[in-house]
């Protein structure tokens, strides 16, 4: 197995899919990020993109709201909740491509996820559904 860092392939874009879990203070890491000066506007032009890929079959599946298409990245990388962040870092979501990055052992990830899994987790558009003041010119997007 290879365990040279990611080259920048993508293939892992398949899994951002709509509905990721993510807990408060992720959100509200999102929400800041989006204020910084020029953000706003790069990630409305993501959210506009057809999030709809049609793997055949009649199977079709939606891309996270900040999935970036054309580009071929995430829109708030540096800001992504945990489940994405441990996407080729942990046995058990590996690269798509057998590049296993591993930062963490997996027990650390383990533990890791079992105090994550004790937070409330909802999707970016239910807490934003909840938030008394969302973010400037945000708006929901359906599932």
């Amino acid at each position: 197995m290879d365990l040279r860092p990611c080259d920048g392939c993508d293939a892992c874009g398949l899994r951002c899919a709509a509905g990721v879990p993510l807990s408060h203070q992720e959100y509200q890491t999102v929400r800041h990020y989006l204020q910084e000066p020029g953000r706003l506007r790069e990630v409305r032009a993501v959210e506009e993109q057809d999030k709809q890929i049609h793997l055949g079959e009649g199977v079709v599946v939606r891309a996270c709201r900040f999935r970036d298409r054309k580009r071929g990245r995430c829109a708030i990388y540096p800001v992504r909740p945990l489940v994405c962040r441990l996407l080729g870092h942990v046995e058990w979501m590996p690269c798509p491509i057998g590049r296993i990055r591993r930062t963490a052992s997996t027990a650390d990830a383990l533990e890791m996820m079992r105090a994550y899994a004790q937070q409330p987790r909802r999707t970016y558009e239910e807490w934003l559904a909840e938030d008394p003041a969302p973010h400037p010119g945000a708006r929901e997007q359906a599932a």
